[in-house]
């Protein structure tokens, strides 16, 4: 059995409450979920940026849309994933809080290094022409980006590589994984995992609005306050 990690903001109510309900969901379906502490902007993730020499460039764009220091957070909170799948030599599911599990997952999944599992949760997206249940080449978004980073499979062999363009060209999590840069990324139809994202603490009202669950009631929390749109 794959092992799944939820990243969560252990300080956050919002955040904790909804790794339960991943918990619950992954349950009926025989997987158990272990909560992963994700990195927040009380880790200083610039620090850890400039310790280790890493390039800020991909977090200063698209500012309008993303908060930079959360997007930071993100970005390093699956990099520790990668680095435990790597180190352990397990193969890992990595799932974000939202992420609500719908189906059992593929049993040719594992035949593959890395697997996104995640329905998209927002704008427009594809799906593979056969529609047929299977592992595809990533069909779902144009561009060849991962259509969300709530839930995939990774081995350790793509771990090791994720690690070392991290390195070298670190960006935020949903545009550093994309299949020109990792020719090798698949994506499982139907998606046994979606998104129920009912809150965000990384963006800012303009990149909340072409999510499927946005709605008056979606809830973008800010460091200091939180409001409603």
């Amino acid at each position: 059995m794959i092992k799944p990690y939820i990243i969560t903001m252990i300080q956050n109510d919002m955040s904790m409450k909804a790794a339960r309900r991943c918990i619950k969901s992954a349950s009926k379906f025989g997987y158990y979920p272990e909560i992963f502490n994700a990195i927040t902007p009380d880790s200083n993730p610039k620090d850890i940026f400039m310790k280790e020499q890493l390039s800020l460039s991909s977090f200063t764009v698209n500012t309008s849309y993303s908060k930079m220091e959360p997007a930071m957070c993100c970005f390093l909170s699956h990099r520790e994933l990668w680095k435990k799948c790597f180190l352990d030599n397990k193969t890992i599911i990595v799932l974000e809080h939202d992420a609500v599990f719908v189906d059992k997952i593929q049993n040719n999944t594992m035949l593959h290094k890395f697997v996104n599992l995640g329905k998209p949760s927002y704008g427009g997206f594809m799906r593979p022409k056969a529609e047929a249940h299977g592992i595809y080449e990533l069909f779902s978004k144009t561009g060849g980006y991962l259509p969300g980073t709530h839930a995939y499979m990774v081995t350790p062999d793509a771990a090791k590589e994720l690690l070392q363009k991290a390195k070298t060209s670190p960006a935020p999590a949903d545009l550093f994984l994309n299949k020109s840069s990792f020719p090798w990324m698949m994506e499982s139809f139907p998606w046994p995992i979606e998104a129920d994202d009912r809150f965000t603490t990384i963006q800012k009202p303009n990149g909340c609005v072409a999510k499927h669950a946005f709605s008056k009631e979606y809830i973008i929390e800010d460091v200091e306050r939180k409001w409603k749109r």
